[in-house]
């Protein structure tokens, strides 16, 4: 157990001490930022804080405007005038950035009139005066009914046993999967093919020779894959951890962020599913970097088995449309396309325990097995050395322990 440990420790200081580490770990946090900051610089470019105005000719606004917006931010103004000469004075002075009429008849024909100068007002704006608009006119209504007309509907959609819901104004449920995939395929395509290299040229400068006289090829491997888990996990920390802070920073600026509520249920399934998932695949690119005779021929393998995680990726239309089909059901289960699909299905669906239970632990146990079926492998490749080792002598090799 020992020599697990320190092999781990080794592999990770090695990885992480590379400039290409650094970069990606530290390149991701920075885009975000980036992206963050661009996205707070051009909404308070963009956003126009100008009081809009309003002519009521219909005397149907009688709330205070100003009282009954004084907790929504950010802040903008309703100045009501007395009539459109003065609204327009205004306008033209650039007082307020645009100004609403409404006619004396408004009850009978419900058309407001707005006016501005060279540029529409702000959605902000927009959304505020309706608001007004709303407040002033539920008030002819029952109580019973004021509080659903002013704020409008919200669909839910939930679960028979009330375990699983979506609502349709939190896009963040159906934005995590994605981001969680792209994040996985990073890792599978980066991680995942460094296990490969590592493996294929330490075995091709006989480094191997020298661990294996006092390491097992258990602990060789093992430690390895425990290494480099630390790394992705280590990477998926501060990426995750700046996205967090990125949000909570934007939502200060960017109104639509205020909205935002975290999906802990598919973040659970996210970390549940995602560490068997890694390690079953850098178990498999162990597994062809020991087998393979040359680094070139174990990478035209390692692409074909970078297929098998991305699968699901061309029945994103099926997923979408009948998420319970069960060849999806099927792709769900199986272990190397578990994760991606699970995470799509989440958003459109309710997936049943047995499928999620039976999924994962298949999904455990491959992961296991790859372990073994590595350290098997690797071990044979040392004994046959510069020999490329068939399917047919590898079986054998397995059945034989």
């Amino acid at each position: 157990m020992r020599n697990l440990w320190l092999v781990a420790r080794h592999e990770y200081r090695k990885i992480a001490g590379k400039k290409s580490f650094l970069i990606s770990t530290i390149g991701i946090p920075i885009l975000i930022c980036l992206v963050m900051g661009i996205t707070i610089v051009v909404t308070l470019t963009a956003m126009d804080r100008r009081p809009v105005g309003y002519v009521d000719s219909s005397g149907i606004l009688q709330l205070d405007a100003q009282q009954l917006l004084a907790d929504e931010q950010p802040r903008l103004l309703l100045v009501p005038y007395p009539d459109g000469t003065s609204a327009r004075a205004a306008l033209e002075s650039g007082e307020i950035q645009a100004y609403y009429v409404l006619p004396t008849d408004y009850l009978e024909a419900p058309v407001a009139h707005l006016y501005y100068a060279d540029k529409a007002p702000s959605q902000l704006a927009r959304q505020r005066f309706a608001y007004f608009m709303r407040a002033n006119l539920v008030q002819q209504l029952p109580e019973a009914y004021q509080e659903r007309v002013l704020h409008g509907s919200q669909l839910t959609v939930r679960s028979s046993d009330g375990a699983r819901e979506a609502s349709s104004d939190n896009i963040v449920d159906f934005a995590v999967p994605f981001v969680a995939v792209i994040f996985f395929f990073i890792a599978v395509l980066s991680a995942g093919g460094y296990m490969f290299q590592a493996v294929a040229d330490e075995k091709e400068n006989r480094t191997m020779e020298v661990l294996m006289t006092s390491l097992t090829a258990n602990e060789l491997i093992g430690g390895k894959s425990l290494g480099l888990i630390a790394v992705v996990l280590t990477q998926l920390f501060l990426w995750i951890l700046t996205l967090t802070l990125a949000i909570i920073i934007g939502a200060q600026f960017v109104p639509e962020l205020q909205a935002v509520r975290v999906p802990w249920a598919l973040l659970a399934v996210t970390a549940v599913y995602f560490l068997p998932a890694y390690v079953l695949i850098a178990s498999l690119m162990t597994t062809v970097g020991a087998a393979a005779p040359e680094t070139e021929q174990g990478q035209q393998i390692s692409g074909l088995l970078n297929l098998l995680f991305t699968f699901p990726m061309f029945f994103l239309a099926i997923i979408f449309a009948n998420p319970n089909h069960p060849f999806i059901v099927l792709l769900s289960i199986f272990p190397t396309t578990s994760f991606t699909t699970i995470l799509f299905r989440w958003s459109f669906t309710v997936i049943p325990l047995w499928q999620l239970a039976l999924s994962w632990t298949l999904l455990v146990i491959t992961a296991l097995a790859g372990i073994w079926l590595a350290a098997r492998v690797f071990r044979l490749g040392m004994l046959q050395y510069g020999q490329a080792l068939s399917l047919k002598g590898i079986v054998a090799t397995l059945r034989a322990r």
